[in-house]
């Protein structure tokens, strides 16, 4: 490849993959029922720190037993690991069966201290536990929004990510659905992540990307136009035709390339973060394998259309007008057309 061929990412230029499919996504992993929690060491620790100083108070109080229902018990339990805001937080927003809310220095009647650790520290642990998995399971589904921001920004956009949107089911595919509109927020909060990080408008656009894979994974399996069938068709029909799109394609516009960055972090070239400018993006399953394809604007003015029910003469004529599609791109709009065809664009077409 020419240095012209290359910008400074060490990816090739959009340009040099318009229309090719390009392998990778998401491992296999995520076709899991993600729902255990994973204790590991985690970073994330601002639930303990604060029930610490609480602890100390209660590692010298004496036990008290509390006749307390195993299903209280439980919803007492999961409500303090699971509360947003901690587990500091969380032990005195749910009744502890009769022994109605506790507070903080009253958790040994429910959970005893051990030798080391006072009752609230060693609940701590669990809710540290249980965030730690959430921030795993976001790693797994944004990893290459992790090597831009960096291991430690990534966290903390995680634990923020997860106070504002908490888990709401015991299956975790898709819990983190709201990372690009969550990141949307934060940049109008904050420019970036750090002083030297990366704009959260990019981060945006990459978290965008990155959950269409995950939304495509996950999509059940739609019917599939045959490339058979274009032959079939009269040629004067062709104006009228309308395209019924595939559940599993999403297509995406951006303000940054984000496609060439993720190609480029996904082949270990160590990518810089991009200049803005402006991309558009097809992600789509085919068969068991997900894809990434760039389109140019015309691919992408004409994909929109005809997914949004235009037929393909008025959706043609508009781009023309436009100035959107040039004399010889309109010479490709039939291999545009066999391509997406082939990857399983449309499920099915209609001319009547």
């Amino acid at each position: 490849m020419s240095r012209d061929q290359a910008d400074r990412t060490g990816a090739p230029r959009a340009d040099q993959h318009l229309g090719v499919p390009l392998e990778g996504g998401h491992s296999d992993a995520l076709v899991r029922e993600r729902a255990s929690a994973t204790p590991r060491q985690s970073n994330a620790a601002p639930a303990r720190a604060v029930a610490t100083a609480w602890g100390a108070r209660a590692k010298t109080a004496s036990p008290v037993h509390l006749d307390v229902p195993l299903r209280a018990l439980q919803h007492w339990f999961a409500t303090a690991v699971m509360h947003p805001d901690g587990v500091a937080r969380g032990v005195g927003t749910a009744p502890a069966g009769s022994g109605g809310i506790l507070s903080l220095d009253e958790v040994e009647r429910v959970i005893l201290p051990s030798r080391h650790l006072a009752g609230i520290d060693r609940l701590a642990i669990y809710g540290d536990a249980y965030r730690a998995r959430l921030v795993e399971c976001l790693a797994d589904d944004y990893p290459a929004l992790k090597y831009a921001l960096g291991d430690e920004p990534f966290e903390a956009l995680c634990l923020r990510y997860i106070a504002c949107h908490p888990s709401e089911s015991p299956n975790l595919n898709f819990f983190g659905r709201h990372m690009a509109a969550f990141c949307r927020t934060e940049a109008a909060r904050v420019p970036s992540v750090n002083t030297d990080g990366p704009p959260l408008a990019f981060a945006v656009d990459l978290a965008a990307l990155e959950w269409a894979l995950v939304e495509v994974l996950h999509a059940p399996s739609a019917e599939k136009l045959d490339l058979a069938t274009l032959g079939t068709i009269p040629d004067e029909k062709w104006a009228a035709a309308r395209f019924l799109p595939s559940g599993t394609v999403r297509v995406l516009t951006f303000d940054y390339p984000v496609n060439d960055y993720f190609q480029a972090f996904r082949t270990e070239q160590g990518p810089a973060i991009p200049s803005a400018s402006w991309s558009a993006t097809a992600a789509f399953r085919d068969g068991t394998t997900i894809w990434r394809m760039n389109l140019s604007r015309a691919m992408h003015g004409l994909l929109t259309a005809l997914s949004g029910g235009t037929p393909l003469g008025p959706a043609l004529d508009t781009l023309v007008h436009a100035g959107t599609i040039s004399e010889d791109e309109g010479a490709e709009v039939m291999v545009w057309f066999r391509d997406w065809v082939r990857h399983g664009f449309f499920a099915s077409i209609e001319t009547s």
